[in-house]
């Protein structure tokens, strides 16, 4: 049986997302591997858990969006956690899974995955919120076959996971030391790194892991709505700005 290490960030208040996004991980995301949970946390609960498969790793909370910006930062300075594992995904702290996901689901010529973002499915590549700073690591030239990716559930193969994660947390600081951060943070970037490397990725449609709004019978993985448990005024307003354009788009398909 494989070995798969899950990584999961809870700092702040995310830890309210744990419970539920742990029972239906083990009710339904690879059954047919060993699943072993990497939490990177600063609550004193989840710290404090004895389980074989849950491995708790001390974060303290950052102000937004280092958060997230970092992400593959901590994902890399930490590797040799994840060195037993063959796969690697990150999970965002709100998604919860609906149904039953294997391994050869998710690989089969690729060694990575990543997900359509719902917002963009059908868009066209200018409508992309992409990164359009030609100073940053982040920015991308589209062509008409580019896909728009979400950056909140995504893995693959732990060497290429591993090798994407030292690449992102290197173009992530470069821009950081020029006082640069890229539109959507790691998202952005990580939109660069799918668009350089096509060939790597599985990009699975946008229904496979959709907002809990708008989930349908394909929908495998849904993102649950953050504002229901927690406060996302320190997401800034950009932040909610965007998600209310994303809601406006999928309810009038404009």
């Amino acid at each position: 049986m494989k070995k798969v290490g899950v990584l999961y960030i809870c700092t702040g208040e995310y830890w309210k997302f744990w419970r539920d996004f742990y029972t239906s991980s083990e009710q339904y995301f690879l059954n047919d591997a060993e699943v072993h949970y990497y939490i990177f946390t600063d609550n004193a609960h989840l710290l404090d858990i004895v389980n074989s498969r849950i491995h708790p790793i001390y974060l303290k909370a950052m102000e937004w969006p280092f958060s997230t910006l970092k992400r593959f930062e901590f994902f890399h300075l930490n590797r040799g956690l994840f060195i037993s594992t063959e796969y690697l995904f990150f999970c965002n702290a709100n998604l919860l899974f609906l149904k039953n996901i294997f391994l050869d689901q998710l690989f089969v010529k690729n060694t990575l995955l990543a997900v359509k973002h719902p917002g963009f499915e059908n868009s066209k590549p200018g409508c992309f919120t992409d990164e359009k700073n030609v100073n940053s690591l982040a920015f991308i030239k589209r062509n008409k076959n580019s896909k728009y990716v979400c950056g909140g559930f995504n893995g693959g193969q732990t060497i290429d996971f591993l090798r994407m994660s030292e690449y992102l947390m290197n173009n992530i600081n470069l821009d950081l030391e020029k006082d640069i951060v890229a539109i959507w943070h790691d998202e952005s970037h990580l939109n660069n790194y799918v668009e350089r490397n096509r060939e790597l990725f599985l990009v699975k449609s946008s229904d496979f892991c959709k907002p809990e709004e708008y989930k349908n019978k394909d929908t495998f993985v849904t993102v649950r709505n953050k504002s229901h448990l927690i406060s996302l005024k320190h997401k800034g307003l950009s932040y909610l700005i965007r998600g209310f354009f994303i809601k406006i788009y999928k309810k009038f398909k404009i």
